[in-house]
């Protein structure tokens, strides 16, 4: 099973038209309490299982949608079974159980409660997250991709629910991206980030991100 993506850009200007429409039709489908539909949909797009409607604001995503409707259980245990995040957050920081239980609905409750693989002290999450947005910003050749646009990195909480606590994060323009995967050294927070460009020969990189900071590693191409 390949990695989960996280798909950082918002903006229709950074996808093709016929995307844009599929992906707009997977959020409607959401906000509309159109079950049915949407995993029907979103069986024929997984990558949008996770990601809210491209140009919206609120950051919600499908199952932020379910919580708010009040889907039926098996609606909520189908999108998770197709890789949904109980950890993924709207942009006002709540989960989908935060949703759910606002508004009142206490047959999700348990089913939303995120199950994380890791855990570890918010503080040393957020360093070592601040470490990997870094290493991001800073990888030579993909400057120009940034400037000017509006760009979520991927949160690090996600990985401590992922299978194999990892994370594809592609860049548009890019061809090619960063793979994140988190993990643990005498109980603290690290996460391996592997970033290449796919049209150009010996572009890999490997960093090695802790709170202690940034270390470079041999990449694949390398050993």
């Amino acid at each position: 099973m390949s990695a989960p993506h996280w798909i950082g850009r918002n903006d229709p200007d950074a996808f093709q038209q016929s995307y844009v429409e599929a992906a707009h039709a997977v959020a409607d489908a959401a906000r509309d309490c159109q079950w049915a539909r949407l995993l029907d949909l979103l069986t024929h797009n997984p990558g949008r299982i996770n990601a809210g409607r491209i140009g919206g604001t609120s950051g919600y995503a499908p199952l932020h949608q379910a919580a708010h409707g009040g889907a039926p259980a098996e609606v909520v245990q189908a999108l998770l079974e197709l890789g949904a995040l109980r950890t993924l957050r709207t942009t006002a920081a709540e989960q989908a159980v935060d949703i759910a239980r606002q508004r009142g609905h206490q047959h999700l409750l348990d089913l939303l409660t995120p199950r994380p693989t890791l855990t570890f002290p918010a503080a040393k999450m957020a360093a070592v997250e601040a470490g990997v947005h870094q290493v991001i910003r800073d990888r030579e050749d993909i400057q120009h991709l940034l400037e000017g646009i509006t760009m979520r990195f991927p949160p690090l909480e996600l990985l401590t629910e992922t299978p194999g606590n990892e994370l594809w994060f592609p860049i548009p323009g890019m061809y090619g991206g960063f793979h994140l995967q988190l993990g643990q050294v005498a109980g603290e927070p690290i996460c391996i980030v592997d970033s290449w460009i796919r049209v150009v020969e010996g572009s890999e990189e490997r960093r090695l991100v802790s709170t202690g900071g940034v270390l470079s590693l041999p990449s694949s191409s390398d050993v």
